[in-house]
Formats: structure tokens, C-alpha cells, sequence
């Protein structure tokens, strides 16, 4: 997952020649799951610790020797929070780097779905079960060993959260009446996760008037979730901004077919028949006059000049 951010951060940058080569990011992230390897080796006693690079308990020898959910935790706090200084961006929260996992590494600071990548990777690589939580407003860590788990905050170095701080959270959040529930500990899939990095991106990109980066933003998005109805609805209103309407409508009509809301779908289609209708017009505008038909030309020849080859939807992703 975190490779496939990288590549995201890549894909975002401007459509320039030079796009940053993503192999050093990806060694210094592999340098964390080896630190934080070791750092379990020395709490457990068990130097010759190995990893699997798949999810699960760590495998030792010892059952016993195990590493404790409180020493798992502890070691990602040790290596990614202390060691290595990688904390939650307070004072610039909305700065775009913050989303941008290249920016995340190099900086040292980021947005707690950012920080979250990093720990879910390391963990990973020492064979640690880590899920993603989509916690309201904050995205938070679940971290399992041998049935415990515990909650911890990337944004925060980490730190462990109990009922009590998840209550105070949830209510900063969603007002003083919230009280916590399950749906509140919903996990996030690797995709929802990639796919809240790149709307972090999105948003700033709005903010700061960017549009063709937030186009290009949800372009990329639509690679890893080609069926998300509400990507498409979100890439056809940003074509139309772009007065692109031939790639709004291209867009539209992908939201379309997927929409399950009648209510939306028709007012959606209405819009795709005002984008045709103005495509056909600035088509007619640019056509020379058309001549009337001579008696002896075939009478049964279709009479709609509307060009409906033009009103096909561009392919998104085109093969070159």
C-alpha cells in the first residue's frame, strides 16, 4: 500500500518530464520494518527474530517468548515516533505535503493517514497484524498480537487510546452528545485508505484553486477504483470546470451507469443532455453550411446530422 502512495505522489506531480524516482522512498520505509524488527528482537530476547512479510503473529520458536501487544506497540512507537521524529503537522495541518507521502518521508510530518502508511508497512514486514480505523475525523490504528489489540494514534507518536480517549475524541469531533458504537471502529481496506490520502490531496488542491491537480487527483484515484460511482461524479464536474465538456460528459456517463439513486441519476442524465446539446452546437458552429440535397442524391439517407460520434466518452485511461 505504501508503494502504491508513492506512486500516487508520483502520478500527482505536474505532467512535466521529471517525476521523482519513488526506490529511495521505498528503501527508507523498508529501513523502518528492519529497525522496528530489531527493536522487538531486543525486547523479546530473541535475536534471531526473522519476518515473513506477511501478516499474523511474529514467528518465534517460543510461544512464550512472544512478543506482548505492549512491546509490538512499543517498538513502533520507539523507531518511527522517537527515533526517526515522525509526528502529526499541527501548525500546517492543511499544508498539501502533509498528503503527499514523498513529502511525509522526506519532511518527517503529515496527515495521521500519511504517519498511518508508514506504520502499517513497517508492521506489516515484521509479520504484525495492523488494520486501518476510520475513526470520525481522525484516522487511527488497530494493532492485534496474539487476540489483544490496542488502538494507536499515528498523528500523536503513537500513543495508545483507551475507551476514555476515544470517547473525548469522537465528541471533539462529532459534538458532545456522540457516544462511541461499533460502526465508530470501522475498518479501512488498503484501497479506502489509498483513496482518503488522495481526497486529503484533492481537497487542498481545491482550496488552493488548483483544479487540473485536483482532475488529475481523481484520475488517478479511478485506477485502483475504476467502479467508485462518486469518483466519476466528481471527475465530470471537474472536466466541466475545466470547460472540457466532451470529457465531462465521457465522465458523467460512466456515473451514470453505476448510480443507484434514481433522483440523482436523472438529474445527473438531464446535465449529459445539456452537455450533448452544446457539444452538437459548437460542432455546427465549426461545420461549413450544409448544402441541400440534389433530387437525384438517395432520399433514405439518415437526416440527423447530430455527430454522435463526437458525444462518445473519451477513454479515461487511453492505451498509449
Amino acid at each position: 500500500m505504501a508503494e502504491a502512495a508513492l506512486h500516487f505522489a508520483r502520478l500527482n506531480q505536474s505532467n512535466g518530464t521529471h517525476k521523482r524516482d519513488i526506490a529511495p522512498f521505498l528503501a527508507i520505509l523498508d529501513d523502518l520494518a528492519r529497525q522496528v524488527r530489531s527493536e522487538l528482537a531486543g525486547l523479546t530476547l530473541q535475536p534471531d527474530l526473522t519476518i515473513d512479510g506477511g501478516p499474523g503473529t511474529l514467528p518465534v520458536d517460543d510461544k512464550e517468548a512472544e512478543p506482548t501487544i505492549e512491546q509490538v506497540v512499543q517498538a513502533l512507537q520507539t523507531v518511527i515516533a522517537d527515533r526517526n521524529g515522525y509526528q502529526g503537522d499541527a501548525e500546517n495541518y492543511d499544508a498539501m505535503a502533509n498528503a503527499d507521502l514523498m513529502e511525509v518521508i522526506e519532511r518527517k510530518r503529515g496527515l495521521p493517514v500519511a504517519l498511518g502508511m508508514l506504520y502499517i508497512h513497517a508492521a506489516r514486514q515484521c509479520g504484525i497484524a495492523v488494520t486501518g480505523i476510520d475513526f470520525p475525523g481522525h484516522f487511527l490504528l488497530r494493532v492485534q498480537v496474539n487476540g489483544k489489540r490496542k488502538m494507536i494514534d499515528p498523528f500523536h507518536g503513537a500513543i495508545t487510546l483507551g475507551p476514555a480517549e476515544l470517547r473525548e475524541l469522537l465528541k471533539s469531533f462529532s459534538g458532545l452528545d456522540a457516544e462511541l458504537s461499533p460502526q465508530h471502529y470501522k475498518p479501512s481496506s488498503d484501497v479506502d485508505i489509498l483513496l482518503r490520502l488522495q481526497n486529503n490531496i484533492k481537497v487542498r488542491a481545491l482550496r488552493a484553486g488548483e483544479i487540473d491537480l485536483a482532475t488529475r487527483v481523481v484520475e488517478h484515484s479511478l485506477l485502483i477504483a475504476p467502479e467508485h460511482e462518486g469518483l466519476w461524479h466528481q471527475l465530470g464536474a471537474l472536466y466541466a470546470r475545466l470547460d472540457q465538456d466532451h470529457m465531462a460528459l465521457g465522465a458523467f456517463e460512466q456515473f451514470v451507469k453505476r448510480c443507484n439513486d434514481p433522483l440523482h441519476r436523472a438529474r445527473i442524465e438531464a446535465v449529459i443532455e445539456e452537455l450533448r446539446d452544446r457539444l452538437c452546437q459548437n460542432d455546427s458552429d465549426k461545420e461549413p453550411s450544409v448544402q441541400t440535397a440534389k433530387p437525384d442524391q438517395d432520399q433514405d439517407q439518415d437526416t440527423d446530422h447530430t455527430p454522435r460520434s463526437s458525444n462518445d466518452p473519451i477513454p479515461l485511461f487511453p492505451d498509449k
